[in-house]
C-alpha cells in the first residue's frame, strides 16, 4: 500500500521538493544578511537581497494552497471521478487503510517540507528579526514585524499547519465534490478566506496588548488629512515596542470614546522647517490637545510572543485538519 501510494504521489512530491530546494539555493545564494547596528538600511540597498527575500515569503505564503489543490484535492476525487474506487476499496485493503496510509503518508511529508522551509527563512531573516528588536527601522517587507501579516504564516512552524490545514481541505473538498478540477477551485478559494481571516479575526485577539497614552511631539507618528489645508481625520503615534505589530491605532476623546473628530487648530501643531526639511511640533499645542482629553489607544502583539502565537496557531490548524480528516473518515466510510 505504501509503494502504491508512492507511485501514484512521486510525480507531485517531486515539483514541490524541486521547488522547495529551489527556494532553498535562493536564499543561500543571497547569503544571510549582515547583522550590526545598520543592518536593516545596509539590507533595504541591497535590492536583490530584498527581493529575494520578498519573493520567498510570496512563496511560502502561497505554498499552501498550491499543496492543497495538487496534493489534497486529487487523493480522493480522482478515483471517485475516474471511478477506480470500486476496484481499489474491493481489494483486501479496505478503503480505511487506504485512506489513512495515503492522507498520513503525505500529510507528514507536507510537514517536513514546511518545517524545513518555514526554518530555514527563519534562520535567513535571524539578523533582520534582531535589529528590529534593537529599534532599528526600515520601509517595505524588511521593516515590517514578524509577528503579523504577511510574513507570520511563512515563517518558523506556523507553515507546518497551514501546509497540514490546506491538505485536509483539499482532501475534503475532492470528496465531497467528486471532481477534481472544482474541487481544486474549492480548495484555493477557502483556504484563502482562512488564511486572510485568521490574522484580524484570531491572532489579533489573542490576549494583545492595549495601552492609552498621551499623544506628544515625540511619539507623534503623523496626520491624515482630509486634504491639502484639510482638517485631521486620523492621527497616529509611534510605539516604543520594537517589532510590535500593530493592530490597532485609534485616538479616543475625554469620554473614552473613538473618535474620528479633531479640533480645527490641531494642524497647527506641527510646521515645516524649511532649512532642515523637517517638521516641527509645538509641546504647548499638544498639551492643549491632551487638557482637552484626548488620547490614542494602542493595540499591539509585541514581539516577544513570537513563538507563543506561532504554536497556538501551529496547535490551531493541526486539530483543526484532524477535524477536517475525521469527516473525511467519515464519508468515505459511510456516504461514498
Amino acid at each position: 500500500m505504501i509503494w502504491l501510494t508512492w507511485r501514484q504521489f512521486r510525480f507531485p512530491a517531486a515539483v514541490v521538493f524541486g521547488a522547495a530546494v529551489l527556494l532553498a539555493l535562493m536564499l543561500f545564494a543571497a547569503g544571510v544578511p549582515a547583522a550590526g547596528d545598520q543592518a536593516l538600511e545596509f539590507l533595504s540597498n541591497k535590492r536583490g537581497d530584498v527581493q529575494i527575500y520578498t519573493f520567498v515569503t510570496i512563496a511560502m505564503m502561497l505554498a499552501p494552497a498550491v499543496i492543497g489543490m495538487f496534493w489534497g484535492a486529487p487523493l480522493v476525487a480522482r478515483e471517485l471521478e475516474a471511478g477506480t474506487h470500486r476496484l481499489v476499496w474491493n481489494q483486501s485493503v479496505t478503503r480505511t487503510r487506504w485512506l489513512l496510509i495515503k492522507v498520513g503518508l503525505i500529510a507528514v511529508t507536507a510537514m517536513v517540507v514546511a518545517g524545513a522551509l518555514g526554518l530555514l527563512l527563519t534562520w535567513w531573516a535571524g539578523p533582520i528579526d534582531d535589529a528590529q528588536i534593537a529599534g532599528q527601522e526600515a520601509q517595505g517587507i524588511v521593516g515590517s514585524s514578524r509577528v503579523g501579516p504577511p510574513l507570520f504564516i511563512s515563517r518558523g512552524i506556523a507553515p507546518i499547519g497551514y501546509f497540514v490545514f490546506a491538505f485536509a481541505v483539499g482532501v475534503l473538498a475532492g470528496t465531497l465534490i467528486r471532481r477534481t478540477v472544482a474541487a481544486m477551485a474549492v480548495t484555493a478559494v477557502v483556504f484563502t478566506l482562512v488564511q486572510l481571516a485568521v490574522p484580524p479575526l484570531v491572532r489579533a485577539h489573542l490576549d494583545p496588548v492595549v495601552k492609552t497614552i498621551t499623544v506628544t511631539p515625540e511619539n507623534l507618528g503623523g496626520f491624515m488629512m482630509s486634504g491639502p489645508g484639510g482638517e485631521v481625520v486620523e492621527l497616529g503615534v509611534r510605539l516604543a515596542a520594537p517589532g510590535a505589530w500593530m493592530i490597532s491605532n485609534e485616538t479616543v476623546d475625554g469620554d473614552g470614546n473613538v473618535t474620528s473628530t479633531f479640533p480645527t487648530w490641531l494642524p497647527d501643531c506641527v510646521r515645516p522647517d524649511v532649512e532642515k526639511m523637517r517638521p516641527i511640533a509645538d509641546p504647548a499645542c499638544f498639551k492643549r490637545f491632551a487638557d482637552l482629553g484626548y488620547r490614542q489607544r494602542v493595540t499591539y502583539q509585541p514581539a516577544d510572543r513570537y513563538w507563543t502565537l506561532q504554536a497556538v496557531e501551529t496547535i490551531g490548524f493541526l486539530a483543526l485538519s484532524g477535524g477536517l480528516f475525521g469527516l473525511t473518515l467519515f464519508w468515505v466510510r459511510r456516504r461514498v
